[in-house]
């Protein structure tokens, strides 16, 4: 810098606070500011309800299956989104997506929209199976069944907004999950 009131000193001050700000706010192996985020966040309840559908489906016993042949779908989906979701949440959090040359906004908004769909077609399942044990056999099982419904439910209004919230992101050609331009 030739204006003598800004010594260099002061850029290296400057960068050097920058990067002190940028250290406390995340570890070299997770961005927790990513936590903190709107996708973010959406993710953590897309596992969280995921999982309890997950772990209500596979609590009733195998045998009552046969009445409601489709809990083999609400479960592929349950386990199969969740495994999905985690592996997003590994590759934000964790930085990994800006070594890997993808079109991170599209993939986002794709598979958003798809597992709206799956778990959308998952609770329609599980709903109709719980009106089914409600009139047949086993009523003890029935606030299970309720139960998972009732997250599948929840699980698929996390997907579509964070699949509407991608769609915007990708129409307006902004920034990914981890803040970067698109083109980046």
């Amino acid at each position: 810098m030739a204006d003598p009131g800004f010594p260099d000193t002061h850029t290296t001050t400057a960068t050097t606070t920058t990067t002190t700000t940028t250290t406390t706010s995340s570890s070299p192996f997770c961005d927790i500011g990513y936590f903190l985020t709107l996708p973010g966040i959406l993710k953590i309840l897309q596992l969280f309800f995921g999982l309890i559908t997950w772990a209500c489906v596979a609590s009733y016993p195998y045998r009552y299956y046969s009445l409601g042949a489709g809990q083999h779908w609400v479960m592929f989906v349950a386990v199969t989104c969740w495994i999905v979701t985690l592996l997003l949440v590994i590759f934000y959090s964790t930085s990994l997506y800006k070594r890997i040359a993808l079109p991170w906004l599209f993939l986002e908004l794709v598979y958003g929209a798809a597992a709206t769909l799956l778990y959308l077609i998952a609770f329609a399942v599980q709903a109709g199976t719980t009106h089914t044990r409600y009139q047949f056999a086993n009523s003890n099982w029935y606030n299970t069944y309720a139960a998972a419904a009732a997250f599948a439910l929840f699980t698929t209004i996390c997907y579509a907004v964070d699949a509407f919230l991608a769609f915007r992101n990708w129409q307006s050609g902004g920034t990914n999950t981890g803040g970067n331009t698109a083109n980046a």
